[in-house]
């Protein structure tokens, strides 16, 4: 029974040993993430947030305003339902081919 109970206390200590190498290797490959700059980042962080306010605050405001993005998309929907192709859509707004099948792509519609 004392030859059981001393070889159970060699693996223990044995695993022990294998514990302590294992955290020391784990320390050696993440010490670079405990260096970081974590002040720096956390004001960052900070005026990020700041920044996503202030964006919100001028959407509200400018959201009765309707855009004119949205009614060039309007008018491009509206022709093409019409029979017009892109290139003809793209001569009568002014604006480029490739802009009327980008916004007939988000629409998923095909041209």
């Amino acid at each position: 029974m004392e030859n059981f109970t001393n070889l159970f206390l060699i693996i223990l200590l044995i695993i022990d040993f294998l514990m302590i190498g294992v955290f020391i290797i784990f320390y050696i490959r993440f010490k670079k993430v405990l260096k970081l700059p974590w002040e720096e980042i956390k004001e960052s962080i900070e005026k990020a947030y700041e920044l996503v306010n202030i964006l919100e605050q001028i959407k509200k405001t400018n959201s009765n305003v309707p855009s004119k993005n949205a009614d060039l998309k309007e008018k491009v929907y509206k022709l093409f339902q019409n029979g017009y192709s892109s290139k003809e859509i793209a001569k009568k707004l002014k604006i480029s081919e490739a802009e009327v099948e980008l916004i007939l792509a988000s629409k998923k519609m095909k041209f």
